[in-house]
């Protein structure tokens, strides 16, 4: 039995327009959540991404939503559904006093579902070749960082990291290998954090944001950057000039533009563009230029 978990925090103030979380992969199939508003309702979506899966694919699955809030959470449980070519997603509703229920002040909530694929019918060849038990035990392998052993899912890494692919599937020494040590100088609670936000057992907050942002661009992860980022525009307190460091370091561009446009006076604009920003590249330079002439 395969399963998962799929998170993501919508705002009940922001039904204008469709919200979509980022596309995570899950079992090498890319999954996403998505919300609207339609009528007195919200509608939650879990989407199977899949554009051009092999021919008559199928994936049976369970699944259960949950909507957690601050103080208390809803679940509804046990639904089946198949996703194929003709159907790419379920669907379900919440009225409207249910989401107020459970938002924060500024119209938060999240929302979980809870996976459990049955079947998969078209896979084969990607996914079961070689003998299944063998097959099972290979799936995990020890990470030791600095002192500490973690035992990760190989293909959750490597589907999300272009490092682990490259380490787990393409590195000769290391494949097959139970036990991998990895020869850097990774902070082990960095490492811990982002282990679990990748698997959305765990939240990035002010902590952890540094270094999961540092390992999730060392390790190539697209789908860490963007929920990092995501934290950044909608949650972080930190300033205006460390978020901007931070979009140019790992070329966030959706936060680089949002930190353009809360550029409000020229002692915003000096603290950004202090002595210390010798990494800015010639371009940064021109849009922060063109800034300060709409200041002025």
């Amino acid at each position: 039995m395969k399963e998962f978990v799929i998170r993501h925090v919508f705002n009940r103030h922001s039904w204008h327009e469709d919200q979509i979380g980022p596309t995570e992969i899950r079992y090498n199939v890319p999954w996403h959540l998505q919300a609207y508003q339609k009528k007195y309702s919200t509608q939650f979506l879990l989407v199977c991404d899949l554009k051009n899966g092999p021919p008559g694919w199928s994936i049976d699955t369970d699944y259960e939503v949950k909507l957690v809030g601050k103080k208390k959470s809803f679940l509804v449980k046990e639904y089946f559904t198949k996703f194929d070519e003709d159907n790419s997603y379920t669907c379900h509703s919440a009225n409207y006093l249910t989401i107020t229920s459970y938002s924060s002040k500024g119209g938060e909530f999240k929302v979980e579902y809870h996976v459990k694929i049955k079947k998969m019918v078209g896979f084969e060849n990607s996914q079961d070749s070689g003998d299944s038990e063998d097959k099972e035990n290979d799936s995990e392998v020890d990470l030791v960082v600095g002192k500490e052993k973690f035992k990760v899912d190989k293909k959750l890494l490597a589907d999300n990291c272009t490092y682990f692919n490259a380490l787990f599937f393409e590195t000769p020494e290391e494949c097959g290998k139970s036990e991998i040590e990895i020869n850097d100088s990774w902070n082990t609670k960095d490492f811990n954090d982002f282990l679990k936000i990748l698997k959305s057992e765990q939240d990035i907050d002010e902590k952890s944001i540094n270094g999961v942002l540092d390992l999730s661009s060392k390790f190539g992860s697209n789908s860490m950057l963007t929920k990092c980022e995501k934290f950044l525009i909608q949650k972080s307190k930190k300033s205006i000039k460390i978020k901007f460091d931070a979009a140019i370091k790992y070329e966030l561009n959706e936060l680089k533009e949002k930190c353009l446009s809360d550029i409000k006076t020229n002692k915003d604009l000096v603290g950004i563009a202090s002595e210390k920003a010798g990494h800015f590249n010639a371009s940064v330079w021109k849009e922060l230029l063109q800034k300060s002439i709409t200041i002025n």
